[in-house]
């Protein structure tokens, strides 16, 4: 093949590489919503849609904001997700965005989703730039993910800016299809935000990595809780469950009294250091916590939080 033939041929499937690539962008965005809720409205938006009009919604760039990213077969209608936006609107000012990937995550398909990993999370990254360009002061900013939706919180903000946001809480980092990946067990999660908080409370469908801030492990070592039951409210799926309940109840770190494996052990913590949203967010513990939970909501334990290891 001559020169000219090749170079022809490489630019033409250069173009039409980056055509497809372009289509498949567009795909996701289209079908990728955010719900915005604020004290007064709710309203549902897309990314491809360019909308930065936040003001018409009631959002404003002076107020905090936060992101809630759902798991697999989940939506912005999730039981627990309704609940967090109540929650979260009790104690914070400024509008909640919720990221919608319904329209992927309710197929059976779970590694499917995981295939479309990378599309869904760059929709997420496009839409922290929006808020960026806004002009929302992201040391005011909070994210909170679950399961496959922690990847995704995780992901998205490592690529927008390491460390840009102030707070970064995630639920039971979905194991399979990630802790596999080489490319993923490498990466490091305290680069996605100022603090890193990960809560785990299960070892089948959640991750075995323990590498951010705080790694709470709940119950019987992070792996497993009484008060699981079918389908959704396994022991994975009791994490954003156990979360809520930590707006209103007290999940104290507490000595490791199951003989917990672990290799980051938080050495000592001050007395009332508690998982959760109101954790002390400006102390100095890192590591691996333990806190224990019980079998009925709202499925605190405080038995054994008395005993403190204080700074």
């Amino acid at each position: 093949m001559s020169d000219y033939f090749y170079q022809r041929s490489l630019f033409i499937f250069i173009a039409v590489t980056a055509s497809v690539i372009a289509q498949d962008a567009s795909f996701y965005r289209n079908l990728i919503t955010f719900m915005i809720h604020n004290s007064e409205q709710n309203a549902t938006l897309n990314v491809a849609s360019d909308f930065t009009d936040f003001e018409a919604l009631g959002c404003y760039s002076s107020d905090p904001f936060a992101i809630i990213v759902h798991g697999w077969k989940e939506s912005c209608q999730t039981e627990w997700l309704v609940d967090m936006i109540s929650n979260l609107s009790n104690v914070r000012a400024g509008c909640i965005y919720c990221m919608n990937y319904n329209n992927f995550s309710r197929h059976d398909d779970y590694f499917g989703l995981v295939r479309q990993f990378l599309p869904i999370s760059e929709v997420l990254v496009e839409k922290l730039q929006q808020l960026e360009n806004f002009g929302y002061d992201f040391d005011e900013g909070y994210m909170f993910g679950f399961s496959y939706g922690a990847h995704l919180a995780l992901d998205s903000l490592r690529r927008f800016g390491p460390g840009k946001l102030a707070a970064l809480d995630v639920c039971e980092p979905a194991g399979p299809g990630f802790d596999g990946d080489q490319k993923y067990r490498e990466k490091c999660p305290t680069e996605a935000a100022k603090n890193v908080q990960c809560i785990h409370t299960s070892d089948n469908y959640g991750t075995n990595v323990r590498k951010c801030h705080q790694n709470w492990n709940m119950g019987r070592c992070g792996k497993s809780q009484d008060a699981a039951g079918p389908y959704p409210k396994g022991s994975h799926g009791l994490c954003p469950y156990i979360f809520n309940s930590a707006f209103k109840h007290d999940f104290l770190a507490m000595p490791n009294k199951q003989g917990c494996e672990t290799k980051r052990l938080a050495p000592a913590w001050p007395k009332g250091f508690r998982m959760g949203y109101f954790m002390d967010r400006k102390s100095d513990v890192i590591g691996d916590l333990f806190a224990a939970t019980s079998k009925e909501y709202p499925f605190f334990d405080n038995t054994f939080a008395n005993e403190v290891n204080e700074v």
